[in-house]
Order: structure tokens, then C-alpha cells, then sequence
């Protein structure tokens, strides 16, 4: 059973990666108005509340929506823009054509040479 969509954003990072870690921190300094919600993948909540295995969530960030709509990468990335002060900017620019495909080759790319799978020690 699928549960109930969450009442704000909620972005699911992985703990265990130290590039994700620092992004999760600068989100939330970003989000002066505390409009989103981060939870680690290491939280038994966070596969059931994407609706996704765990396996599947650690190779990119992924937002859950109030709408229940669940999203990954660079559309995770947009998508959380929406709430954030000034967040308009990288939304109208990720909504150029042909921007989102870039950026999801663009996050693919960080996610192999510095995130958990592709880091340079191979440790998170």
C-alpha cells in the first residue's frame, strides 16, 4: 500500500555520500522558509514514501511531491526549485529546450566521479 503523499517536498539524499551531504546542507540553508523536507535513503521511510527500493534511490536524488509525483536528477533538481526563494531561475533555465536532458547527462556525470558508485576511494 502506497502511502499518503507527503504535505510538503520531500528530498530524499544519500547520507552516506559526503557531495550529498553538502548539498542536503545547502538546500537547507537555502530553504529559509522550511517549505521542503530531507530525509536521508537511510530512512526506513524514504523507499516506501518514493514508492521505489532502496537500490534504486541511491543513484540520484529524488523528490516526492504533495501531488504524490515522485522525481529524480536534474527533474528532482527543478522540480524543488519551485520552492525555493529565487528558484525561478534555474526552473526558466531547466525549462529551455533541451536543457533538461542536458542536465540530467550533466548530473549522471557528478553522480559516477563524485557520489557513492563513482567516488574516487570508492568508499561513501
Amino acid at each position: 500500500m502506497q502511502p499518503e503523499p507527503p504535505p510538503r517536498p520531500v528530498v530524499i539524499y544519500d547520507a552516506g555520500c559526503g557531495f550529498c551531504r553538502r548539498w542536503a546542507a545547502r538546500l537547507q540553508r537555502w530553504d529559509r522558509a522550511g517549505r521542503l523536507t530531507l530525509l536521508p535513503l537511510q530512512d526506513d521511510r524514504a523507499p516506501a514514501l518514493a514508492g521505489r527500493p532502496r537500490s534504486a534511490l541511491e543513484f540520484a536524488l529524488h523528490a516526492v511531491l504533495p501531488s504524490g509525483e515522485v522525481l529524480a536528477g536534474a527533474a528532482a533538481l527543478r522540480a524543488i526549485c519551485r520552492y525555493l526563494p529565487g528558484g525561478w531561475l534555474p526552473r526558466a533555465l531547466l525549462a529551455l529546450p533541451g536543457a533538461l536532458p542536458l542536465a540530467e547527462r550533466l548530473y549522471a556525470y557528478v553522480a559516477r566521479r563524485w557520489g557513492p558508485v563513482g567516488s574516487r576511494t570508492g568508499r561513501r
